[in-house]
C-alpha cells in the first residue's frame, strides 16, 4: 500500500486542481451508489471523463483518494465554522440563545451537503475504521485541526457569553455526533434539515460566564 500518511500536495496548477476536483466529485457519487470497495477506479474516471492515467498521475491508489476526500472535509467543516462565527458576531447585542441559532444556521448553510456527500461521509468513515493505514491519516490529521478549532470553537463560545460544562474534546464528540444525526434524519425523512437539536444541546453543555468578582 502507498504512504496515504503523506502531506498534502504543492501548490498546483489551475488545470490539474481542476482535474483533482472533477475525480473528486465522481467519487463522492460513485461512492454514494455504490460504497468504496464495491466503486472502481475506471468507474470514478469514466464519470470524471478521464483516463486512468489522469487518475494515477494524482492519486497513487483508492486509498489516498480516500484520505484526501476525508481531509478535505474537515477543511470544509473548519471554513464552515469561520462562516458561522462571523455571523455570530455580526448579530453582537443580542441574547445567547439567538446567538447560537445564528450561528448554527449559518455553520449549516455554509457547508451544506447534498445526499452524495452525506452518504459518502459515512463511507468515508467506515472505511478509515477497516484500513488502519486510511485511519491512522485520518485520525492524525483531525488531531492537528482540533488544535485550530479548539482556538475558533473557544472564542465564539466566549463571544456568546458562554463556557462549556464539559471538557472541549467531549464538546466536540457530541456535537459532531449531533451534527451527523441532523443529516442522516434530513436524508431519511425527506425534510429539511433541522438544526435545532445541535442548538439545544449546545446550550446543555454551556452556561454564562459568570460575571468577575
Amino acid at each position: 500500500m502507498t504512504d496515504v500518511l503523506a502531506p498534502h500536495p504543492a501548490r498546483l496548477s489551475p488545470r490539474r486542481t481542476q482535474t483533482r476536483r472533477r475525480l473528486m466529485d465522481a467519487a463522492v457519487s460513485a461512492f454514494a451508489e455504490r460504497g468504496i470497495i464495491g466503486a472502481s477506479v475506471e468507474e470514478i474516471c469514466e464519470s470524471a471523463g478521464f483516463t486512468r492515467g489522469a487518475f494515477y498521475s494524482n492519486f497513487s491508489d483508492k486509498d489516498e483518494l480516500v484520505v484526501t476526500l476525508l481531509r478535505t472535509e474537515i477543511d470544509n467543516q473548519y471554513q464552515a465554522a469561520e462562516q458561522a462565527i462571523s455571523a455570530l458576531k455580526a448579530a453582537a447585542g443580542t441574547s445567547a440563545e439567538t446567538l447560537v441559532s445564528i450561528a448554527l444556521t449559518a455553520f449549516e448553510d455554509a457547508g451544506r451537503a447534498g445526499r452524495d456527500w452525506i452518504l459518502t461521509q459515512q463511507e468515508l468513515l467506515l472505511y478509515a475504521a477497516r484500513v488502519p493505514a486510511v485511519r491512522e491519516a485520518y485520525l492524525a490529521y483531525s488531531e492537528m485541526c482540533l488544535k485550530q478549532f479548539s482556538s475558533l470553537i473557544g472564542d465564539a463560545i466566549a463571544y456568546a457569553g458562554l463556557e462549556f460544562t464539559v471538557s472541549f474534546e467531549d464538546a466536540v464528540t457530541l456535537l459532531g455526533a449531533a451534527h451527523q444525526q441532523v443529516h442522516l434524519s434530513a436524508l431519511l425523512s425527506g425534510e429539511p434539515l433541522d438544526s435545532r437539536p445541535m442548538g439545544v444541546l449546545l446550550l446543555a453543555i454551556t452556561r454564562p460566564i459568570p460575571d468577575p468578582e
